[in-house]
């Protein structure tokens, strides 16, 4: 899969969460808004410290998208980047509502500009 379909969503989505679980692991393939969204759901129930380094991985996964994004030009990608660092860090020191509205940022920056 190249970078563009990576990001685009090629692949079908994931589907939303029903029911979050803070154990549950997000698979992340795809840097859009139904796969951020999930993510979120995911940050807003996990209070411990070993659930909150699932919810750091699963931003990893994003930021490695949306640095191919940069990578391959696309615009707003750079916007995405700083959104992701900054969501990671917050989930980092535990500040879930900073991580929050980093992530909801992210979520409706890429909903503005889905296909």
């Amino acid at each position: 899969m190249d970078t563009a379909d990576a990001v685009e969503g090629a692949e079908p989505p994931p589907t939303p969460i029903e029911e979050a679980d803070p154990w549950r692991i997000v698979d992340v393939q795809t840097l859009d808004a139904v796969t951020v969204s999930a993510v979120i759901g995911q940050v807003e129930v996990s209070p411990q410290a070993d659930q909150l380094a699932y919810r750091e991985s699963e931003i990893d996964a994003l930021w490695t998208l949306a640095d191919m994004a940069v990578k391959a030009g696309r615009p707003g990608a750079q916007e995405w980047l700083e959104l992701l660092w900054e969501a990671h860090d917050h989930v980092g020191d535990g500040n879930h509502a900073q991580a929050l509205a980093a992530l909801q940022q992210l979520r409706d920056t890429l909903g503005a500009h889905a296909v």
